[in-house]
């Protein structure tokens, strides 16, 4: 659940958000809509590859280093799309080996600050190899039979949340989540993305002739775990000393600033539904 929307904004900033998103949006949709595979696929190594590149700048590699990176983790990522198979196994296993060691993390957020060496490749190796986890739960979602719903559904979740999180947090945050890392969460912004994501699933379950009993407490969960994402991002950037991963996106900031919650709510979502 992204701080800065609560954060306020000038006119100027106000319109390039609205234009970028206006530009942005629409192109998003119709990818995941009438995208063939190869379309959707693209899109998603667009979007995970220009996030690693971010998060590689925010951990010190110089620019170039960080666009060849980023490029050669595309190209595999690609690879490991198109020729091997992904039981939801390896999500689950992946998903532990990179959510454990970041939420004791966050947990001892002190760690990190001193930008050693072994910290540096700690951090660049976890958020590279979850970025890596997000594009390929993104594909096997679209491939699924409803996978222009399930695609949408977790965007749109996140983005509910996000809108529950602001509103409560601003009408009734009392109570800091992590002030330590990001001061702008509070406990009752968790509660109010509580709220509005169990009101979104069961709205989709109605409309669609879904299992309610299923589909709400999945979605809260997905939306609950996606703080610690956002958490993650957020304590990268501070570490660093940097607010944005980067402007690459006018108004909005970087690749990685938008869709920090989504890195870990879309493989949380795919084995959700998988196991479930």
């Amino acid at each position: 659940m992204n701080a800065d929307l609560a954060k306020p904004v000038s006119k100027s900033m106000l319109k390039q958000r609205i234009i970028t998103a206006l530009v942005l949006a629409p192109l998003f949709l119709l990818a995941v809509i009438y995208g063939q595979k190869l379309w959707f696929a693209a899109m998603v190594l667009l979007i995970g590859s220009v996030a690693i590149y971010e998060w590689l700048k925010i951990n010190r590699l110089p620019p170039a280093l960080a666009i060849l990176n980023a490029l050669v983790v595309g190209v595999l990522t690609a690879f490991l799309m198109q020729f091997l198979p992904q039981p939801v196994t390896h999500y689950v296993v992946a998903a532990v080996l990179i959510w454990v060691p970041v939420s004791v993390w966050l947990a001892r957020h002190r760690w990190g600050y001193a930008q050693t060496g072994m910290q540096i490749m700690v951090k660049t190796l976890c958020g590279v190899t979850a970025i890596v986890l997000f594009m390929l739960s993104l594909q096997q979602l679209h491939q699924h039979e409803m996978g222009v719903f399930r695609v949408l559904s977790v965007v749109f979740l996140i983005w509910v949340a996000d809108i529950g999180a602001y509103f409560s947090g601003k009408n009734f945050g009392r109570r800091k989540l992590a002030p330590a890392i990001s001061p702008g969460k509070t406990w009752e912004g968790v509660i109010g993305a509580q709220i509005a994501v169990a009101i979104y699933a069961g709205v989709l379950a109605v409309l669609f002739d879904l299992n309610a009993l299923k589909l709400v407490p999945v979605m809260m969960l997905v939306a609950l775990l996606s703080v610690v994402g956002d958490l993650a991002a957020s304590l990268g950037k501070r570490q660093a000393k940097v607010k944005d991963s980067s402007h690459i996106l006018p108004g909005h900031g970087g690749v990685l600033d938008r869709f920090d919650s989504m890195i870990i709510a879309g493989p949380v979502y795919l084995i959700l539904l998988s196991v479930l």
